[in-house]
């Protein structure tokens, strides 16, 4: 393969991972939308009808798959490729979002600031009638929906007007929605019957609700009121469901305080990515990233398979395809032999949590990493097939690291003062020493964990498997949050010059 070649390969690695794997960077092109997004089996779950709840970590996928039902073509497609038989015919569902962006840029629903400043205080019917006023909302700005009519009917002129066209205004509707609440809930209850007639579906999705307001301790009320009125509306409404996508640690429940939580469990799922599906995320996207990847995958027979629907070329399952691609792309060990790890496993083993969880953007980013290392250094590997070498993929993997405790710390701020206190400390290390880093941190006022007892604070970073307890007592960190932290590690893979 020539070098030209090569340098064209690598260019096209370096963009599988768009604006560095982030769900909100990925691109308002259905087309490429569509090639971009792997559906894994676990997503026949999150569309059954009785399933509510979506849970994941950040990073886990669960913003895609919600802009993904935005998208008739891409419910199509998930619908056909995941063979899924407990969802009802698409052409008798809708689908709207009662909370999220579907589409990058969209700003039809009210800013965060905005629903501080107006729901603050507010009583829990009032934010009931925040939720209902949404729903209402996504319905009359719908273009082709089936009941538009009716519910134009149902609803006052005023009314009709301000949420169709002035959703984004919560200081002029709510007000209006909370004092005709038991209207508008009469209304909404007239249209299910109107769906159970028809034998039709209505489908309310919700993302981004750690968005909803510009501070994290005022998130709590909101999502219980959310979960509380769908929890009520269960039983009350056969047709109009939701899919509500929730970061994990929102859901917990020494943060939401929610006594019914125990009655969701039959109505939740996890999101969380298998080894296997990972490497299939990855060649699908390298596949469909140029013709000249496309070739170059080839020449591994069976590896990918051109799919009919949108979702352009796929990958196969076959896991020993997968290592057969990795050892071609950068070779088989991470050194001279075996002892250095197995390129296929080490990948893995070195981005997960401490969960043994990975998320999808990780994983991606660390191969766009490297192959961006690779060029900056004006060269190409000599072998004949291989791309890359160990030594990017270990540079890239500090790098990834930075860029996942980045990430981390916008969704909880709090971590950047605690990122200061541990600082060059060593893992794994003794408790009483990391319990002493979190007691020295100095929080930012504006920046407060969401407990403030520092054995709590390490309670709360072990759900979130940022570390890890060790039988013996002493307080570990995984690689993927080691090198963002700038903690050190005897042994640890060092950055290359």
């Amino acid at each position: 393969m020539s070098e030209i070649n090569k340098q064209r390969l690598l260019e096209l690695i370096t963009n599988i991972a768009p604006g560095l794997g982030t769900a909100e960077q990925e691109s308002n092109d259905e087309d490429k939308f569509l090639k971009n997004f792997l559906p894994i089996p676990d997503y026949r779950y999150a569309l059954e009808p009785n399933t509510l709840l979506i849970l994941g970590g950040r990073g886990v996928g669960k913003t895609e798959l919600f802009r993904l039902l935005a998208i008739p073509s891409g419910r199509e497609s998930l619908v056909e490729s995941l063979k899924i038989r407990s969802l009802p015919d698409l052409s008798k569902t809708t689908w709207i979002a009662g909370f999220g962006r579907t589409r990058t840029a969209e700003k039809r629903f009210p800013t965060p600031e905005s629903v501080e400043t107006q729901m603050n205080n507010a009583k829990n019917i009032e934010w009931r009638s925040f939720w209902i006023g949404l729903i209402l909302g996504g319905l009359l700005q719908q273009e082709d929906f089936k009941f538009k009519d009716f519910l134009i009917a149902q609803i006052e002129t005023e009314i009709v007007n301000i949420l169709r066209d002035d959703l984004s205004f919560l200081s002029i509707w709510q007000p209006i929605v909370n004092q005709n609440f038991e209207k508008l809930n009469s209304v909404l209850d007239k249209l299910d019957q109107k769906l159970i007639e028809a034998d039709d579906w209505l489908f309310v999705t919700y993302d981004e609700l750690d968005r909803l307001v510009a501070s994290y301790a005022a998130l709590a009320i909101p999502i219980r009121e959310l979960l509380a009125l769908w929890l009520d509306r269960w039983r009350r409404w056969e047709r109009i469901r939701p899919k509500i996508f929730l970061r994990t640690d929102l859901f917990g429940q020494e943060f939401l305080n929610f006594p019914d939580a125990s009655k969701l469990q039959a109505h939740q799922i996890r999101l969380e990515w298998k080894h296997s599906w990972l490497y299939q995320l990855l060649v699908k996207r390298l596949a469909n990233s140029g013709t000249e990847m496309t070739e170059y995958l080839q020449n591994i027979p069976e590896l990918i398979i051109e799919n009919k629907t949108g979702l352009g070329w796929t990958a196969t399952s076959n896991e020993k395809l997968f290592e057969e691609l990795i050892e071609r792309m950068i070779g088989k060990y991470m050194g001279a032999n075996a002892k250095k790890g197995i390129t296929y496993r080490w990948i893995p083993n070195h981005l997960q949590d401490a969960g043994g969880r990975i998320a999808p953007r990780s994983f991606l980013k660390l191969f766009a990493l490297a192959a961006q290392s690779r060029i900056q250094q004006h060269s190409t590997v000599e072998q004949n097939t291989l791309l890359l070498q160990p030594s990017d993929l270990q540079g890239a993997l500090m790098n990834t690291s930075d860029d996942r405790i980045r990430e981390l710390q916008e969704e909880y701020p709090w971590l950047e003062s605690f990122k200061m206190s541990l600082v060059d400390l060593t893992a794994p290390m003794q408790k009483e020493v990391f319990l002493d880093a979190v007691n020295s941190t100095r929080w930012s006022p504006e920046k407060q964990p969401p407990v403030t007892n520092p054995e709590a604070i390490l309670q709360y970073l072990l759900q979130l498997g940022i570390v890890e307890s060790r039988s013996d007592g002493r307080i570990n960190m995984p690689e993927i949050y080691l090198y963002g932290f700038k903690v050190k590690r005897k042994g640890g893979v060092k950055r290359p010059k």
